[in-house]
């Protein structure tokens, strides 16, 4: 065994808040319901995200949860969003796309992830040199908009709490925590030490009633300096990390790194406390 789930997470729309859940079902894209919607700006082929330079802490003011847990082969349940302190219901998209636009002061619409690839714009500060983005302000690919989900570029990410400890313990008075990742999964690693997704890539776990596949580890970018959940802007996070743990990512370059992304082998579900086993 190498660790047991600590956290799960699920987004029912791109770049909100939520809060933490007892257990998910994973199907073969990933957490059943994460990411299934998100804000598109009207006229355009973009997403929203967090990762563009003017919207992203005021999307992630924004809040929803699911009314009841989705499962797999039923539809998806109801959502409750709140914006500015008010709650609408995705039974009235209108609503939620009116209010929406109103904060961002932009057109947007809620839409849901399927059949059209849309982009989303994404802001990568100066980090120094030798990384493959640094400094720029860029369009990227959604890359699961077809298979239903507007998460970034793989339907898992995981991350242990000895790369945050790793991390924190480098970052001086910066607050180091999960919320500031957005993990899919939160793996307690207990007495481990260091940047051990490192050593992941490619290996094969069961986790609960899952199988999974580990990737790449994961590129960071903007996203962890955003004032969120309490926490508040922080370039130096980004920093820390590029510091500390510079990785290649698919061809691309080197880009600043923590945690790692997985594929579904095997569907199942996953609940806290359920432990994370290498076949």
């Amino acid at each position: 065994m190498s660790g047991t789930v600590s956290e799960l997470r699920r987004y029912p729309i791109k770049s909100f808040q939520t809060s933490l859940v007892d257990q998910v079902d994973l199907g073969p894209d990933g957490i059943i319901g994460d990411r299934f919607l998100g804000l598109r700006e009207v006229g355009t082929d973009r997403v929203l995200s967090a990762k563009a330079p003017r919207l992203g802490e005021t999307l992630l003011s924004f809040a929803a949860e699911f009314d009841r847990t989705p499962t797999a082969g039923q539809p998806m349940p109801a959502v409750t969003v709140t914006i500015d302190g008010k709650s609408f219901s995705t039974t009235d998209g209108a609503a939620i796309s009116a209010a929406a636009s109103a904060a961002l002061d932009m057109d947007v619409e809620l839409v849901t992830a399927g059949a059209e690839a849309l982009n989303y714009a994404s802001e990568w500060p100066d980090i120094g040199e030798g990384f493959a983005l640094s400094g720029i302000e860029i369009d990227l690919p959604s890359a699961l908009a077809e298979r239903g989900s507007f998460a970034d570029l793989e339907p898992l990410h995981i991350l242990t709490t000895a790369s945050i400890a790793h991390i924190q313990e480098r970052a001086g008075d910066s607050v180091i925590n999960s919320d500031r990742f957005r993990p899919s999964i939160l793996i307690d690693t207990a007495d481990a030490e260091g940047l051990i997704e490192n050593d992941w890539e490619d290996r094969t776990a069961t986790i609960g009633g899952a199988t999974i596949q580990f990737g790449s580890t994961a590129p960071r970018c903007v996203m962890t300096t955003r004032a969120q959940a309490g926490l508040p802007r922080d370039k130096n996070v980004l920093q820390t990390i590029a510091a500390q743990n510079k990785r290649p990512f698919g061809g691309f370059g080197d880009f600043p790194s923590l945690g790692i992304y997985a594929v579904v082998v095997d569907p199942g579900p996953v609940a806290v406390g359920d432990a994370l086993t290498f076949t």
